[in-house]
């Protein structure tokens, strides 16, 4: 009883702390007025959990922030976003520290409780929970975002030699697949011809795709567009070898991890079934020893 109590104290006086640190940061009565008019101006008021957790990121994101001061670590992140398609709302490196920021706090606080209360373990749960959340969901998120990208770019290279066969030119021809298509590869092709739009080169615009992906299928398909354009092959062509070699390419995936699988398979078949079928075994020998038995007295 008095380790819990003495652990809920420690708590409060982390979330006191932390009001203290976010008071002496403040610049006073004109930046609360600047956030409540935001707030009224702005979108419908949010629930209650919603706003709790916008407070725990602006009070968090320092220490996120901290964690970013190199380049290196900055563009990490960004690869990391881009990569997911920036998703929970998370589209630049504050709105990554603030989510963070919030989770570090939470984490913290959990943590915080759990050693004071005895559990060592606990602790370290809570304060791993808090420091890579965020990171964890981002990745989980990119490699299904890049995995999708790899089985629909295919069909879109299929779509795209069909309306460029047809008369129709490369930029309105990417636009119109990608509009009809949908998905992950629609989107990176949009923004890709939205920085076109805007005057940027379109190397520049397509290395840029490459860069914000980590499938190898969509790096090869850059690789072989900026190829083809540099030595005049015809596109339709090579966009259609490109989508037969992609399919190729990820059917011999496809038979690698059945090979892999093999051994998770057997080692399942072993530690669940194997143990279960000599429990059963043993039992019915068991049984027929007893009834041999009986019958023989």
């Amino acid at each position: 009883m008095s380790s819990g109590l003495a652990a809920l104290g420690a708590v409060a006086a982390y979330v006191c702390a932390l009001i203290g640190v976010v008071l002496i940061r403040s610049r006073g009565p004109e930046q609360r007025f600047e956030l409540a008019e935001a707030t009224a101006v702005g979108a419908p008021r949010e629930s209650l959990p919603r706003r709790a957790f916008a407070t725990l990121g602006r009070w968090g994101m320092p220490l996120a922030t901290a964690t970013l001061r190199s380049e290196r670590a900055r563009r990490r992140v960004r690869r990391r976003i881009d990569s997911a398609g920036r998703p929970m709302g998370i589209v630049t490196l504050d709105d990554y520290a603030r989510r963070k920021g919030a989770f570090m706090i939470a984490g913290g606080a959990v943590g915080l409780y759990m050693l004071i209360s005895g559990s060592p373990l606990g602790a370290l749960a809570g304060f791993a929970f808090g420091y890579l959340w965020v990171d964890v969901l981002l990745d989980g998120k990119g490699r299904r975002r890049q995995a999708r990208i790899d089985r629909d770019l295919p069909d879109f290279l299929d779509v795209l030699s069909v309306c460029i066969n047809a008369g129709i030119a490369f930029r309105p021809a990417m636009a119109r697949v990608a509009d009809a298509i949908g998905g992950p590869v629609a989107e990176e092709v949009q923004t890709a011809l939205r920085q076109i739009a805007l005057g940027a080169p379109r190397r520049e615009a397509f290395d840029g795709l490459r860069e914000r992906n980590s499938s190898e299928a969509l790096g090869t398909f850059v690789s072989a567009f900026l190829q083809a354009e540099e030595l005049g092959v015809p596109l339709a062509d090579a966009l259609v070898e490109l989508a037969r070699d992609m399919r190729r390419d990820a059917a011999q995936r496809a038979r690698r991890r059945a090979q892999n699988a093999v051994p998770r398979v057997s080692l399942v078949v072993v530690v669940t079934i194997l143990p279960a079928a000599v429990l059963l075994l043993l039992a019915s020998l068991l049984l027929n020893v007893n009834v041999s038995g009986g019958l023989g007295t």
